[in-house]
């Protein structure tokens, strides 16, 4: 029986590159912190199985980074995580001495399944009321829509398109809640409103996002899927939220060349074909 491969329970990373992550392991294993193919740093399970690693010296660049680590046990081939900690670190303040206003995004991704936002940007860039928060909003060729956010476990989220009840759902124990409303959308302007249900039924937390349906240009194809930037958004969490692999952030970009100039720069209100891949 093949042994289990590592995984991480926490990860934290601050707008400077700084980070700590932890997990589980086999008692007494080494563990390895790559950043894409880079040792980063190294630690030892303890004898419940549990690392934490700290990274600060030097800390995570600006950028992108695919964080995993591998266990070695002596007699045994080293095991790498299936898990995948990406981390987007902001750029500094382009002004000596500014006060940085982004915060570093960090998620962890299973290698197969839906990835774990554990460290969010700054509030002001999430669409959020309270702790009512949406994370993504899309739809299919057909208008079938898919909405995706957080709010307090257990609590009743209702979602309206243009004043109509749409759907109706519950957050989870982790916060998270899912709405697919059955009616599909007609091409055109519409308004999301989305609110969190009291125990009497009231709305204690209310969030309003317009956002528009496009129609498929031609080239896009009809196995493509729409989705709506909102702010906090980029290629690389859209690719791995939609594909499971940031890395196809290149297939988004090349279908909508004619909106996206610099793949780091994307905006609220664009609307970006998402074709399938095989």
């Amino acid at each position: 029986m093949a042994p289990a491969a590592p995984t991480f329970d926490i990860a934290r990373v601050g707008p400077d590159g700084r980070a700590v992550v932890a997990g589980r392991a086999t008692p007494g294993a080494k563990i390895v912190l790559l950043d894409g193919g880079k040792e980063v740093a190294t630690a030892t399970a303890d004898a419940r199985g549990e690392w934490v690693i700290v990274a600060q010296d030097p800390p995570l660049s600006p950028g992108q980074h695919e964080l995993r680590v591998i266990e070695h046990v002596d007699g045994r081939a080293p095991v790498t995580s299936d898990q995948v900690v990406v981390v987007v670190v902001p750029s500094p303040p382009a002004a000596a001495g500014a006060e940085a206003k982004e915060e570093t995004l960090v998620m962890i991704a299973p290698s197969a399944g839906a990835t774990t936002l554990v460290q969010p940007p700054t509030a002001a860039g999430v669409p959020r009321s309270g702790d009512l928060v949406v994370s993504t909003l899309d739809y299919d060729d057909r208008g079938h829509v898919t909405i995706t956010g957080l709010a307090a476990p257990g609590t009743t989220v209702r979602a309206y398109v243009d004043d109509k009840i749409a759907a109706e759902g519950v957050a989870g124990a982790d916060g998270r809640w899912r709405l697919t409303p059955a009616t599909p959308l007609e091409p055109g302007k519409h308004t999301l409103r989305l609110d969190r249900l009291a125990k009497d039924g009231k709305p204690s937390a209310r969030l309003e996002l317009p956002f528009e349906r496009a129609v498929l240009s031609p080239r896009a194809g009809s196995d493509s899927r729409r989705l709506h930037v909102v702010r906090g958004d980029n290629l690389w969490n859209i690719a791995r939220a939609h594909y499971g692999d940031g890395w196809q952030y290149t297939t988004i970009f090349g279908a909508n060349k004619d909106q996206i100039r610099d793949p780091n720069l994307i905006y609220p209100g664009q609307v970006f074909s998402l074709p399938k891949v095989d």
